[in-house]
Parts: structure tokens; C-alpha cells; sequence
């Protein structure tokens, strides 16, 4: 098995030279000096046994995966293009075609393909134990979005599963790579739908959700087929582990160096919508003291909720990304306002009171502007622990390639920190060029991506075999 990676004159192949200068730059990380945590004092030695032709009894995922990756990364983000950025959005025509296309590469791995009612799709190699070690992330994209997030966490676990089979045949416990539906929420102000289905969080609201176009979550479900989206009285029971492999969407790791990262904590975050109702008057007739604008007040609010943000010694981030004003006449002094709140902190407590305070400017916005202001809940979840067992196996498979990861946070929510109430979890980031994510211009090298599914090929191997 392992003898794949010998040199030619054994008669067998050799990977790419490139990828040979990959694994020996992942060498040079670990020499090379660097932040606490991040270098290390290897030798050469002890960090070759760790490449995947030094021993070990073991075969890694093969290097002709980072070009079939990379393909499949690009015929994907092809599906759902608008200009530069993408708009794939669940259950439209576009989502359908990229599902079909992904079902058809989980057959190819050797996979047994089915879709939940929710639309999650699923590919499943049974083992001789019915407990389910899975992988995967989300197929959807936000509005103008980029082609890795979510798709590599998909691409990844298919080529780790293909070479798992392959390679070693029927797993002891079942094998699943997952692509799930709606983590996004673009469409519907449902995040993390389908991992929320699955956990049996899906409410008779959340299903009367509606898009831009009016159309319920419901409606859309119902057109796909006659599968019921009822969801479950309980979430699944039978999952054993669950894998994410995911681009970091941050600086952090191409900042110190590291091409790869474990996740320790994901930070809590909670979405809301504030409407600020004001009086709609003439622009010209109404003297600027005696109106009631909705718009001014909102402004003023967003900017004081800013302030005292940053004044914080936290890594709380806050975030206003839509805005609506109504009723949108240049000559109408603003009635009403709508305004989206994204809240995110690592730590538990500061969490729900960081939330509370914000909650309690809005209500002393509405006494001293003469408007009335209301705070909706959309979506809230509490800071998630990572697994350290999973951690560890995630960290110690990164190491035997050579590589010496860093731990870190995750500020982006991700399917795990739903799966978190089922089941045990573990995340594997690998870095974001510039940091940029949510944008066309998000972007991971091949080599990058093709370390990412060894890795979670090794733990899977560690996990299910």
C-alpha cells in the first residue's frame, strides 16, 4: 500500500515533483522559525518518517486528487455564476444541477446516494457497525459568493472517501460525506438549515420563512417532490463523529505561516432584525425638529451600538449587512427602517450579555428619537466546543504529513456547531488567500486544498477503520 510513494525504479508511480516540494515545504514550516505555537524544532529527520513515503505502514491520499480536486472545485463553481460571483441559492434550478453533479462524484467514489426531505444529500458506505462517522459542509453560496466556500468541505470528503474505499475496503463503522442544504440562509433567513433538520431544530415557523420573492420555505420544498419536510422529533441518533474541512475565511493562518489549522471553540452568534418605525412626512413642508425620521434614527443607533462594541476588551465582532428603508422617496422623510444585526463572541457569558446590552440601546433609542423600535430574533446559537479527541486525531494526521498545525476559533459559523448537539465535532481549516471570503476573489491553492483532504482522509481512516 504504502509502497505507492516509492520511487519509479520499483516499477510503481511517483506523485508530481510539485507535490514532492510541497511535502518538503511543509518541511520547511516546521523548521523555520515562527510565532509561539506556530514553528517548531523538528529535525529533518523526525519530519520526514512523517511524509507519506517515510513508513508508517500507511497509504495517503494519492496526488493525483489535488488536480481532480481542483477540477472538480472549478466545474462546480461554474453552477449558479452571475457575473464574477456566485448566487447559488437552495432549491432553484442551479442548486438542483450542482446536487446532481456532486451525487454523481459521490457514485463515483463508491458511495450509495440519497437525499433527506430537508434536501441534505448524503453519500453512505454501510460498515459493520451502524454508528456513522461523517464529513462534508454545504453545497449553497451566498449572495455573490466565491467557489470554496462549503464546496471544498464537499469536494475534500469525496476524494477521502473515494481512496478509503479503494484503498481499504468496507469501513468498521458506516462512512458518510454530506452535503448540506441552506447553511447560508441567502434564500430563506434560515441559516444552517439542513444541519438543523438534521438535528431536529427545524420549527412549522422556520418553514413559513419566506424569500425576497415571497416564497415560503414551505412552497419550495413541496416543488421539489413529494417528500415531506416534517421535521424529525428528534435529531439523529446514530452519528458517532462528525468532520468538517473548511477554508479558514480569515487571515489568521496565512498571517502566521500555517497551512493548517484545528479548531478549538466556534464562536456563538445570534442574527437579528431591528425595525425602526418613524411618521412618513413632506420633505419640504416638515421643520427638521418636529419630524420623526426613522432613517436618522436607525443611523444614529447602528453607529452608537459600534462605539460600544469597540469599546470592549473582546473579540466581539458586530456586523450590519442589509438595510431597508420605506417608504424609498426622496422626498418623504423615512417611516420605517430595517436593519440586520450580526453578533458573534466566543465566550458563553459575555455572549448573552454583550446581546442583552445591545438589545437595551435599542430600547433607549426609541425614547429619546420618538420612534418606535422593535428587536426580532432570526437566529441564535451559543458558542460550541470542539472535540479535543477529534482535535487531537485531526492534529496528530496533520504531523505524521509533516505539518504542525495551529489552534485557533472559528468567527465563521459552520455546520458543526449544529452537529455539536448530536454528536462529537472536529474542524479542519486550511487558509484563505488575503483572508477573503464571501467574494469572488475567495481563493485556496490547489496544494493547500489537496493537504486539507489528506488530512481528513488520515482521521476518517483513524475514526472508521
Amino acid at each position: 500500500m504504502w509502497c505507492q510513494w516509492l520511487p519509479g525504479g520499483f516499477g510503481l508511480s511517483v506523485p508530481k515533483f510539485y507535490h514532492v516540494k510541497l511535502l518538503l515545504r511543509g518541511v520547511q514550516d516546521q523548521l523555520a522559525p515562527g510565532p509561539p505555537g506556530v514553528g517548531g524544532s523538528l529535525s529533518r529527520e523526525a519530519i520526514l518518517t512523517r511524509c507519506p513515503w517515510g513508513g508508517g505502514g500507511l497509504s495517503w491520499l494519492p496526488a493525483e486528487h489535488e488536480a481532480r480536486m481542483a477540477a472538480r472545485l472549478e466545474e462546480l463553481g461554474s453552477i449558479g455564476r452571475r457575473g464574477r460571483g456566485l448566487w447559488r441559492f437552495p432549491f432553484t434550478p442551479d442548486y438542483e444541477q450542482a446536487t446532481t453533479l456532486v451525487g454523481g462524484w459521490m457514485r463515483q467514489a463508491g458511495l450509495e446516494v440519497s437525499r433527506d426531505p430537508i434536501g441534505n444529500l448524503i453519500g453512505r458506505a454501510s460498515g459493520s457497525s451502524d454508528r456513522v462517522v461523517a464529513t462534508g459542509s454545504h453545497l449553497d453560496t451566498v449572495r455573490d459568493g466565491g467557489r470554496f466556500d462549503g464546496a471544498l468541505g464537499v469536494v475534500g470528503a469525496i476524494s477521502a472517501a473515494s481512496f478509503l474505499l479503494a484503498e481499504y475496503g468496507r469501513p468498521r463503522k458506516t462512512l458518510e460525506v454530506i452535503a448540506y442544504t441552506g447553511e447560508e440562509g441567502a434564500r430563506f433567513p434560515v441559516c444552517l438549515l439542513g444541519s438543523r433538520w438534521m438535528a431536529g431544530l427545524i420549527t412549522p415557523e422556520d418553514l413559513l420563512s419566506a424569500d425576497p420573492d415571497g416564497v415560503t420555505l414551505a412552497s419550495a420544498l413541496a416543488a421539489r417532490g413529494p417528500a415531506k419536510a416534517v421535521p424529525p422529533a428528534a435529531g439523529r441518533t446514530d452519528l458517532d463523529a462528525f468532520i468538517e474541512l473548511h477554508t479558514e475565511q480569515g487571515p489568521v493562518l496565512e498571517a502566521a505561516g500555517s497551512s493548517l489549522g484545528v479548531v478549538d471553540r466556534i464562536m456563538g452568534q445570534c442574527e437579528v432584525e431591528v425595525t425602526v418605525r418613524g411618521r412618513p412626512d413632506h420633505a419640504g413642508t416638515t421643520p427638521m425638529a418636529m419630524r420623526s425620521d426613522a432613517l436618522v434614527a436607525a443611523a444614529k443607533l447602528i453607529l452608537a451600538m459600534r462605539a460600544e462594541v469597540l469599546g470592549w476588551s473582546s473579540p466581539t465582532v458586530f456586523t450590519v449587512g442589509r438595510l431597508t428603508v420605506k417608504p424609498g422617496s426622496g422626498n418623504v422623510v423615512p417611516a420605517e427602517v430595517t436593519f440586520s444585526i450580526d453578533l458573534r463572541d466566543p465566550d458563553p457569558d459575555f455572549y448573552r450579555r454583550s446581546r442583552e446590552r445591545l438589545r437595551d440601546m435599542c430600547r433607549g433609542a426609541a425614547a429619546a428619537d420618538k420612534v418606535v423600535v422593535t428587536w426580532r430574533d432570526l437566529f441564535t446559537t451559543d458558542p460550541v466546543a470542539c472535540d479535543p479527541g477529534l482535535s487531537e486525531i485531526l492534529s496528530r494526521a496533520a504531523t505524521k504529513l509533516g505539518h504542525r498545525p495551529i489552534t485557533l476559533p472559528s468567527g465563521a459559523g459552520h455546520d458543526s456547531m449544529v452537529l455539536a448537539g448530536l454528536t462529537r465535532v472536529g474542524l479542519l481549516f486550511v487558509p484563505s488567500a488575503g483572508g477573503r471570503s464571501h467574494c469572488p476573489e475567495e481563493h485556496t491553492p490547489s496544494q493547500q486544498c489537496y493537504l486539507g483532504a489528506a488530512v481528513l482522509a488520515e482521521a476518517l481512516r483513524e475514526l472508521a477503520y
